[in-house]
């Protein structure tokens, strides 16, 4: 045997302890972990769920779902808009856009009083398949004057952009921010922090129920803080995630609100590409003085 294939067999039997003392070490912190918990760790996990519960209950606001009316009125999702008869129907890249829904105001603030909201007037939202990805994906009009009867689109829309009407009224429910949107790192919480903290987040979540809201938070496909992606939309930025977000661009995205969010719908054939939603967004200050002209929309999908 030559001195090059000693050091060589020698030289593999080294390595192959290591490897076997590495997964060894791994197995034996993975089996202290769960049978043996440090108390100090977890307790530092479970103060950081505790905190985060904490920031999500003072962010508590109130989200309207959009549910089947039982006295149906002026709001719908789908159909035909009653648009006001001298609004023209709005229009988009290739064409007239697709009417998806009107909500009057009035219907609920007596009631369910959002601050950032005008007390009167009705929206109808529409939407361009070609501006996807583009702030302007869904329009938004905002009018005080009265409707009209039910409006035909200039052109008729493909099949799978007709969808079928529902009248609905409004449900109140308290809404909170998602971890994504509080950008907690889940790696402060801990596999076990959930038990100690006393609570859990998906108590706050209606699971996979069909969504349409008005306010509050979004229901997140995907994660992500949404009130700043607005911000850098608005501003016609691109967003790079390796780098720290402003302070300046932070302090603007709190005057984001949910306006509008549509989910797919089976029922009433609408599907936005693979089961995604649409979320529709305005700052606080635009929105109570009846100004719809700079809403943000983002799109997610499975």
């Amino acid at each position: 045997m030559s001195i090059l294939q000693a050091i060589a067999i020698q030289f593999g039997f080294w390595l192959l302890l290591i490897i076997v003392c590495s997964i060894s070490v791994w197995f034996f912190r993975k089996a202290r972990d769960r049978w043996f918990p440090n108390p100090n760790r977890n307790s530092e996990a479970a103060g950081a769920w505790r905190a985060a519960l904490a920031r999500m209950r003072r962010a508590v606001r109130p989200t309207l779902l959009l549910v089947p009316a039982r006295d149906p009125g002026f709001s719908k999702i789908g159909g035909k808009p009653n648009l006001p008869s001298q609004t023209p129907w709005p229009t988009g890249d290739l064409g007239p856009r697709i009417f998806v829904a009107q909500i009057d105001l009035a219907a609920f603030q007596p009631h369910v009083q959002l601050d950032w909201l005008p007390s009167e007037g009705r929206l109808y939202a529409f939407f361009d398949d070609e501006r996807n990805g583009c702030p302007d994906v869904v329009r938004i009009l905002y009018a005080l004057e009265p409707p009209g009867p039910p409006a035909e689109p200039p052109q008729p829309a493909p099949d799978k952009w007709r969808f079928e009407e529902r009248r609905v009224g409004f449900m109140k429910f308290n809404s909170v921010p998602s971890l994504d949107w509080l950008e907690v790192d889940y790696a402060t919480l801990g596999d076990h922090a959930e038990d100690e903290a006393g609570g859990t987040f998906e108590d706050c979540d209606l699971g996979e129920e069909i969504e349409h809201r008005i306010g509050g938070y979004p229901a997140e496909i995907q994660g992500g803080q949404m009130a700043i992606e607005c911000e850098y939309m608005r501003r016609g930025l691109t967003r790079d995630y390796n780098d720290d977000v402003p302070d300046a661009i932070r302090r603007a995205a709190r005057e984001w609100r949910l306006l509008l969010q549509i989910d797919s719908d089976p029922a009433l054939n609408m599907n936005w590409w693979d089961g995604g939603r649409l979320y529709v967004f305005v700052r606080a200050r635009d929105a109570l003085r009846g100004d719809f002209s700079k809403t943000v929309t983002i799109t997610q999908t499975h």
